[in-house]
């Protein structure tokens, strides 16, 4: 009994601990036009690569519900739910789809059992397509829902909000597939009494 509320103890605290750092990764900021380009998307991805499903939706959606209620987490220190009914809000609404995609696809990677070389391919390659695909959920959700609220056709949509992130937006999936790597190692060897 002792052990598995300590579990779940360290569940709660790694949840917790990931919507801080969303909250701190999404005030890394260039502030461009009509979307900013921020760290927000890195620290989505490194939540659901180092949580389970549940507990990444969880923390995503805490961030999003901290943002609603005021609190100046997303980009730019904005809060509020004006921030998410604004032309950016899709893209952020999209944040706890992203983030349980990408930890279902690890999850189901850890799972296969294979030679070492083949296993080891496998356990990037899988979580790169679940991130790259909750990549595109997100840019689906978000172009759409700018394209509604600033009255633009979905090709300006994509053209100013898509087209000048996607190499960054990339280049993040393979930093948070190296740091995840790194990370996993440290985070599940905390003992939380």
């Amino acid at each position: 009994m002792r052990s598995s509320r300590q579990l779940t103890t360290k569940k709660l605290v790694l949840t917790s601990m990931f919507t801080a750092v969303i909250c701190i990764m999404s005030q890394i900021v260039i502030p461009l036009q009509p979307i900013p380009f921020s760290l927000s998307l890195l620290a989505i991805f490194l939540t659901g690569a180092l949580l389970e499903p549940k507990y990444a939706f969880l923390a995503t959606l805490a961030y999003l519900l901290l943002g609603a209620f005021g609190l100046p987490v997303f980009a730019g220190f904005k809060g509020g739910i004006q921030a998410l009914t604004g032309m950016t809000g899709g893209y952020i609404v999209a944040y706890p789809i992203m983030s349980f995609i990408t930890s279902l696809t690890y999850q189901i990677s850890s799972k296969i059992k294979s030679h070492s070389s083949l296993k080891k391919i496998l356990h990037i390659v899988i979580p790169a397509f679940g991130m790259t695909f909750s990549l595109f959920i997100c840019y689906l959700i978000g172009t759409l829902w700018f394209s509604h609220v600033a009255d633009t056709t979905i090709a300006y949509g994509l053209s100013v909000c898509v087209v000048p992130f996607l190499a960054f937006d990339l280049i993040k999936i393979v930093i948070a597939i190296g740091l995840a790597a790194i990370l996993r190692k440290a985070l599940y060897n905390i003992n939380i009494d």
